[in-house]
C-alpha cells in the first residue's frame, strides 16, 4: 500500500477526508476545497479520489441513493442500512479484516485487497414496527 506522502498533489483532499467526522461525497469535498487555497474542479476531485482508491488510501461506499461517499481506509466503518427510510447505522466492529476471516493467499488467489466495505441492507426497528402496525 502506498503512503500518503507518495501523493503530494492529492494531500489537500486526503487531509480533508482525514479531518472529516464522517464520509464525504465528491461534491462535499469539492465545496470544502473551494473554501481553501486548493480550489480545484469537480472532475479533478473525482480523478484524485480514484487515484487515492487505487493507492489503497481511500475507500468508497455507495449510499442507497446511488451517491458515492469516501473516507480514509484507516477509518474501518461498516453499516446497517434501512432500505425503507434510509437510516444508516455504523456497525461497532469489523469482522471482515483479512486477519479475522483468514483471507489468505489460497482464498484470495493472488488478489491484493486495498480496502473493503461491508453493509447489511434491511429494515430498521422503526420501519419493522410500522410494517407490523400496517398489517394489523
Amino acid at each position: 500500500m502506498a503512503s500518503a506522502t507518495s501523493f503530494p498533489r492529492q494531500q489537500p483532499l486526503l487531509q480533508l477526508l482525514q479531518q472529516a467526522d464522517g464520509e464525504l461525497s465528491a461534491q462535499e469535498l469539492h465545496q470544502r476545497l473551494r473554501a481553501t487555497r486548493h480550489s480545484t474542479g469537480l472532475a479533478t476531485v473525482y480523478r484524485v479520489l480514484k487515484q487515492l482508491q487505487q493507492a489503497g488510501l481511500v475507500r468508497c461506499r455507495k449510499l442507497p441513493s446511488g451517491e458515492a461517499v469516501y473516507a480514509p481506509v484507516d477509518r474501518d466503518e461498516h453499516h446497517l442500512t434501512c432500505v425503507q427510510c434510509g437510516l444508516i447505522q455504523a456497525l461497532p466492529l469489523c469482522r471482515i479484516s483479512s486477519g479475522s476471516l483468514g483471507l489468505g493467499a489460497v482464498l484470495l488467489q493472488g488478489f491484493r485487497p486495498l480496502f473493503h466495505t461491508f453493509e447489511i441492507h434491511g429494515l430498521c426497528r422503526r420501519c419493522q414496527q410500522h410494517e407490523i402496525a400496517g398489517n394489523e
